[in-house]
C-alpha cells in the first residue's frame, strides 16, 4: 500500500514534466496534431529560424530545459509536483538504455577503444589538477576531492558518490554541485555555437561534448541541441557523445576509491577510510541495460536497422520523449539562487578546471579526431 501511495505522489510531477516537453516538442506523437511545438513555431519564421535554430541551436531539448528553469526559478517547484520531478534522472537513464538500440557490438568496439584512451587520460589529469588547484587556493581536502570527482567523471552523480567516502561536509557537496551546474548551464549555450563556428562534424562534436562537459544530463542535452537527428537518421553527436559519457561513468567506483585513499591522509587516527558508503551502491547499473539493448540490436531481435524496423522506430521516438521529459525536470531542479550562493573557492577551482577540460578536449578533437567515426 505504501508503494502505491509513493507512486501516486509521483504522477503530478511527471505530468508537469510531460506538459513542458509537449510544449517544447509538440503533441503530434501523442495525438495532439494541433500543437506543433515551440521549436516548430520558431522554425516557421525565416529570421527566427536563422537566429534561434541555425545559430543558437534552440531545439525542443534546450527549450524544455529553459522552460523547466523558468518554472523552477520564477514559480518554484510546487509541493504537489516535487516527488515526481525527482524522477527526472530516471527518465534520462531509461532513455540511455533505449539509446543502446543505435549501436551494434562493432560500433562499440570501434568507438569504445578510442573513448577509453581519451577518457582515462582526462580522468587522471582532471583528478590531479583539480586536487592540486584546490590545495593551492586553500580548499578543504575533502571539498577538493569531492569537486575533483565532479570535474573528472560525471558531475553531480560523481560528487554524491564521493562525498561519503571522503567525509565531505554538506557545504562541500552543495558548493561542488552548484559549480558543476553553473558551468553546465553555460555549456548548453556555448558548446553548440562554438561547434558551429569551428565547423565540427557531428562525430567530432560528440567526442568534444562527451569528454569536455562534466554532467551526464548536459552531455545529452548539448549533443541533441547541436545535432537533433531524426527517427530514420539518429543524432550522430548523441551516438558518439554517449559512448564517451558512459565510458567515464564506468570508471566512477575506481575514482571514488582513489579519492577516498587520498582524503584518508588528512583523517585523524580515529578515522577510517570509508569506501563502502555511496560507492558500489552508485555503480551505474543502467549501463548493463544499455549493453543489453546493444546485444538485442546486434543480433537482429529488434529487426533491421537500415531502414529501421517498426520496433526500432518506436524505440527512437520513446528515447527522444524520455530525454525531453527528464531534461525538463532537470531544468526545474537548477536553482539560480543556489548557484549564486556557491562559495568563491569552489567556484574558482571548478570554473578553471571546467574551462581547461573543455579547451583541452577541443584541442584533442581538432588535432586527432577524424570528422567521421
Amino acid at each position: 500500500m505504501g508503494k502505491i501511495i509513493i507512486f501516486a505522489k509521483t504522477i503530478p510531477g511527471i505530468l508537469l514534466m510531460v506538459a513542458i516537453a509537449v510544449l517544447a516538442r509538440g503533441g503530434g506523437d501523442l495525438g495532439l496534431p494541433w500543437w506543433p511545438g515551440l521549436e516548430s513555431l520558431l522554425a516557421g519564421s525565416p529570421l527566427a529560424r536563422r537566429v534561434f535554430i541555425d545559430i543558437l541551436h534552440l531545439n525542443h531539448i534546450l527549450i524544455s530545459i529553459i522552460l523547466g528553469m523558468l518554472v523552477g526559478n520564477l514559480l518554484g517547484i510546487p509541493r504537489w509536483a516535487a516527488t515526481g520531478i525527482r524522477t527526472s534522472s530516471l527518465f534520462i537513464k531509461i532513455g540511455v538504455i533505449l539509446l543502446g538500440s543505435l549501436y551494434s557490438v562493432m560500433d562499440l568496439a570501434a568507438l569504445g577503444s578510442t573513448a577509453v584512451i581519451i577518457i582515462v587520460c582526462f580522468i587522471i589529469f582532471m583528478l590531479l589538477f583539480t586536487v592540486w588547484l584546490g590545495n593551492r587556493v586553500g580548499m578543504d581536502p575533502a571539498g577538493a576531492a569531492t569537486l575533483a570527482a565532479g570535474t573528472a567523471v560525471c558531475g553531480v552523480s560523481a560528487i554524491l558518490a564521493t562525498a561519503p567516502a571522503v567525509r565531505a561536509k554538506n557545504t562541500d557537496v552543495v558548493f561542488s554541485i552548484a559549480t558543476i551546474l553553473f558551468f553546465g548551464l553555460i555549456s548548453l549555450f556555448v558548446f553548440p555555437v562554438v561547434g558551429t563556428l569551428l565547423g565540427l562534424s557531428p562525430h567530432q562534436f560528440g567526442v568534444w561534448a562527451g569528454t569536455g562537459i562534466m554532467n551526464s544530463g548536459q552531455v545529452l542535452a548539448v549533443c541533441l541541441t547541436f545535432d537533433p537527428g531524426t527517427v530514420t537518421h539518429p543524432s550522430v553527436s548523441l551516438k558518439t557523445g554517449e559512448i564517451y559519457n558512459l565510458t567515464r561513468v564506468i570508471f566512477l567506483p575506481f575514482v571514488v576509491l582513489f579519492l577516498a585513499l587520498f582524503a584518508s591522509r588528512y583523517f585523524t587516527g580515529e578515522d577510517e577510510v570509508n569506501i563502502n558508503t555511496g560507492l558500489w551502491s552508485r555503480f551505474p547499473v543502467f549501463v548493463l541495460g544499455f549493453l543489453t539493448m546493444v546485444l538485442l540490436t546486434s543480433f537482429g531481435f529488434l529487426g533491421p536497422t537500415s531502414p529501421p524496423s517498426r520496433e526500432l522506430t518506436i524505440i527512437r521516438h520513446l528515447y527522444s520523449w524520455f530525454f525531453a521529459i527528464g531534461l525538463a525536470g532537470q531544468g526545474m531542479r537548477i536553482s539560480l539562487a543556489e548557484l549564486r550562493r556557491a562559495g568563491s573557492k569552489p567556484l574558482l577551482v571548478g570554473t578553471v578546471a571546467a574551462f581547461l577540460k573543455a579547451l583541452l578536449a577541443l584541442i584533442v578533437v581538432i588535432l586527432f579526431v577524424p570528422r567521421d567515426p
